[in-house]
């Protein structure tokens, strides 16, 4: 059976879906403000790893866990599901077959608790009196 990483391609069409995912939220008027000052290639570099690890690829990610990397970032459901819809639109329009683009949102989708909770208490250090 050829896993989502091999019928897409493999990792070449995995950093384009990113890298153009990246360029769309970097200047997003939702999201964007989330990575002012940040280095677009580590992320992508780190999302690519990240990716095609559960795609089925041979990539490792070796980067921090999801919770501690989003630490820093106050981030609401609505920034999760603008990230999750530019997403979407990032895999139709290179092309992703119908079942690696659900099978791909679908493990997205799975990894939102896990970056929200982060954002909650990045929210929360905001707001303690300091």
């Amino acid at each position: 059976m050829t896993s989502p990483y091999e019928s897409i391609g493999g990792e070449l069409v995995v950093r384009a879906v990113l890298s153009s995912l990246y360029d769309d939220l970097f200047v997003d008027p939702i999201v964007g403000f989330l990575f002012h000052g940040r280095d677009k290639t580590h992320i992508v570099e780190q999302q690519v790893a990240l990716t095609c690890s559960f795609l089925g690829g041979p990539q490792r990610y070796e980067g921090r866990p999801l919770p501690e990397a989003h630490a820093t970032l106050p981030l609401l459901a609505g920034h999760f599901d603008r990230r999750h819809h530019l997403l979407e639109r990032a895999l139709v329009r290179h092309c992703v077959p119908d079942s690696v683009q659900r099978e791909w949102l679908r493990i997205d989708e799975a990894l939102r608790a896990s970056v929200l909770a982060a954002g909650n208490e990045a929210r929360e250090r905001t707001r303690a009196p300091g």
